[in-house]
């Protein structure tokens, strides 16, 4: 697994904003198609939406793998949770973002969750 510094993981974050910003796209269209599909009666419509929901899908999770490819780790996907794994005073902790924010801004660690979050300043006390 990647370790990173503070400033690489937040150069990454401008990578990975449009790689989100796809991933919310394609989200919204396969829920759309979700609810088509509920209500369509016409066969081939209904085969349509059902072959373009598995498209989706794995398009959504292509682009997942993409965002962990870079050495993002995903820690949750509504609203969006990428963590980076970083080494500060001796120890592991995560960087962590969140689909909202412009940058990293928040850190926790290891065995903390996104409720356990601190603010970065609180790193260089």
């Amino acid at each position: 697994m990647k370790v990173f510094d503070l400033e690489t993981a937040r150069d990454l974050i401008t990578v990975i904003k449009p790689i989100v910003e796809e991933i919310n796209a394609k989200r919204e269209e396969l829920y759309t198609c979700l609810n088509r599909l509920e209500e369509e009666q016409d066969l081939l419509e209904r085969l349509y939406l059902e072959s373009h929901v598995k498209d989706l899908d794995a398009d959504i999770k292509r682009l997942f793998q993409k965002i962990e490819a870079l050495g993002g780790v995903i820690k949750g996907i509504d609203p969006i949770l990428v963590d980076f794994l970083s080494f500060h005073q001796n120890r592991y902790i995560w960087l962590c973002w969140k689909e909202d924010e412009d940058t990293i801004m928040y850190w926790h660690e290891l065995n903390e969750g996104f409720a356990g979050r601190k603010p970065i300043d609180l790193l260089y006390l």
